[in-house]
């Protein structure tokens, strides 16, 4: 091709864009119809989901409205269980701290009962101990100082011993 006139170029290339242009529209219709099946079977396959689920749904639908009045009376029922539980919680705990207040009070009054009781008795106690003891001892002491008399006349006049010599060893120098 020595020289193409620019008339002749000008065709080629309008034929070749349009070409072009002709292979894009069968693509596109090409997709456009893989679009449509696609449609169709995503519609196939939705239509198919609701025919499924519906029927679940109707049912659950009825299911609630059975037992939706039900519901509502259990929990109605639970809040005035609660409400009940708490009130008996609060007196017994009142209860119990009165109980227990009352005890600790008659704890007090019993120790200090058994703390004077105790006290007392060891007041006596040491009154008798001195009562018993006191003239005891003064009448074991004049025992004592009478059978000593008695011992010191019974006895004969013994001499004194006289006390042992220890014998010498001759350093009697050696003395320091």
């Amino acid at each position: 091709m020595e020289h193409l006139d620019p008339q002749t170029l000008q065709i080629i290339v309008a034929g070749v864009v349009a070409g072009t242009l002709l292979l894009q529209v069968i693509l596109l219709i090409a997709i456009l119809v893989g679009v449509r099946k696609a449609a169709n079977a995503v519609r196939e396959d939705i239509n198919e989901i609701r025919d499924s689920v519906m029927p679940l749904v109707t049912e659950t639908r009825a299911l609630l409205v059975r037992v939706g009045p039900k519901i509502d009376a259990t929990a109605a029922d639970l809040a005035a269980l609660t409400h009940s539980l708490r009130e008996q919680t609060a007196s017994v705990q009142s209860t119990v701290t009165e109980i227990s207040e009352r005890a600790r009070q008659q704890a007090g009054r019993i120790d200090i009962m058994v703390t004077s009781m105790l006290d007392n008795t060891e007041r006596a106690a040491v009154i008798v101990n001195n009562a018993v003891t006191g003239p005891l001892r003064q009448l074991t002491g004049v025992i004592a100082w009478l059978r000593a008399v008695v011992e010191t006349l019974r006895a004969p006049q013994a001499q004194a011993p006289k006390p042992p010599v220890e014998p010498t060893h001759g350093d009697s120098g050696m003395f320091i």
